[in-house]
């Protein structure tokens, strides 16, 4: 077997034993299962596309053979099938005569705003499976939200002082609500993050087949204004349709949180204290959600008004951007 599908199918055994791990063991399941996509992504990023796609079905043989056909197939269709196709995407290029040298040629690797573009897409999709399986109509989801409220009510304590029955029900239905885009935006966060370690790790051992993108310069295709608009629309939508809305608009909305955050770094380029004022604003998006929103704004702006490309021509003009 030629070294790439080893390393492939060894990162799929790894894979499938986190995922089997966070199956069997609640203790330390959430970190685990974030953990099951890395294999695949680092297999993909170093060592190619087939690598990754053979560690994905290894992964989804062995979850099946071992787990069941059931978390398999939740396997398969939440983290091998999506960071298969994260890789393929990102290991994605094309060439062109360079202007100044048409003897030479430029590669244009794929740009990493479609990358995300891609991967909200993909979140919304996963949302959107869990959500259907949950319940199929709104009675169904509904009660399968009411069983997840006893979990709470031990996550946070039994003081009836707090836990009221007012309060209960107001978190039974702001839950109802926002459960899709929940899972969304944190499907999207392990996926992307996943892709970023992998990225890291696979640069650090020269492994990386492609160069490392500019993160500064990530940018959302425009024609996800449009998707996100209509996301949002269908979130006030009754029964699963507004549910399955409120998923996609939870996923465009996080992919333009993360372009603010790149004007943010673009703009903190060459700073004092820099290091501070970003890990203020980190702080701020997980302790202040509306903070959130602010940073989406921006990310939101960004194509109408251009603000990193003004900043970029001013560096090189000689003017005082922080573009440099």
């Amino acid at each position: 077997m030629p070294a790439h599908l080893f390393i492939g199918a060894g990162a799929g055994l790894v894979s499938a034993a986190l995922f089997g791990s966070a199956v069997v063991s609640a203790a330390l399941a959430g970190l685990i299962l974030y953990l099951a996509p890395l294999p695949l992504c680092l297999a993909g990023l170093g060592w190619g596309r087939p690598a990754a796609g053979l560690g994905g079905l290894v992964a989804t043989v062995l979850a099946i053979l071992f787990l069941g056909a059931a978390p398999g197939l939740v396997y398969a269709v939440s983290i091998a099938a999506p960071s298969v196709v994260l890789v393929h995407l990102i290991l994605q290029s094309r060439t062109f005569p360079d202007p100044e040298n048409k003897a030479a040629q430029i590669v244009a690797w794929y740009p990493v705003g479609r990358l995300v573009a891609a991967a909200a897409i993909m979140g919304g999709l996963v949302a959107t499976m869990v959500v259907l399986l949950l319940g199929p109509d709104m009675a169904r989801y509904q009660a399968s939200v009411d069983q997840m409220m006893p979990i709470i009510h031990d996550a946070v304590g039994k003081d009836n002082e707090v836990w009221t029955p007012e309060v209960a029900e107001k978190l039974r239905a702001v839950l109802t609500q926002l459960l899709p885009a929940m899972m969304a935006i944190v499907w999207l966060t392990i996926g992307l993050l996943n892709v970023w370690f992998a990225g890291t790790i696979a640069r650090a051992s020269g492994h990386a087949i492609r160069p490392w993108p500019d993160l500064h310069a990530l940018e959302i295709p425009n024609a996800m204004v449009v998707a996100f608009a209509a996301s949002l629309a269908a979130s006030f939508l009754p029964g699963i349709l507004g549910l399955v809305g409120a998923a996609f608009a939870g996923a465009f909305l996080f992919a333009y949180v993360l372009q603010g955050l790149a004007v943010i770094h673009f703009y903190t380029l060459g700073m004092p204290f820099r290091t501070v004022l970003l890990a203020v604003v980190y702080l701020a998006i997980l302790l202040l959600g509306w903070v959130a929103i602010i940073i989406a704004i921006i990310g939101l702006g960004e194509p109408l008004f251009g603000s990193r490309a003004r900043g970029a021509a001013a560096a090189r003009s000689g003017g005082t951007g922080n573009g440099t």
